[in-house]
């Protein structure tokens, strides 16, 4: 979003991306294009809370996932342990009884 100057007059523009070309939209000049340009820089705030707000979020769940693959990682390392030394061996993906001892 952008104000230009044009033979001495401002008009306000709205910049969006068509396909990988930017292209310019006119808004107008005057009182109404200083409302449209004010609501413009409101949303892009919002935008921006609301993308820091998100960032956040994952964030956190990011240190919970870590947190429970760990748990995860121990509790595998606990059940092998108790399968090898009830005599159980791992085969293909499965754990089987051992025949011999």
């Amino acid at each position: 979003m952008s104000w230009e100057d044009r033979d001495g007059r401002r008009y306000y523009y709205r910049k969006r991306r068509v396909g990988r070309r930017v292209v310019s939209e006119y808004v107008g000049s005057g009182l109404i294009a200083e409302m449209v340009s004010e609501q413009d820089e409101m949303d892009r705030q919002q935008r921006m809370q609301d993308r820091q707000s998100f960032e956040k979020h994952i964030a956190r769940n990011k240190k919970m996932d870590d947190e429970l693959d760990s748990v995860i990682e121990m509790t595998r390392a606990v059940i092998r342990a108790r399968f090898l030394l009830s005599g159980f061996h791992p085969h293909k993906g499965q754990w089987r009884k051992k025949r011999y001892e």
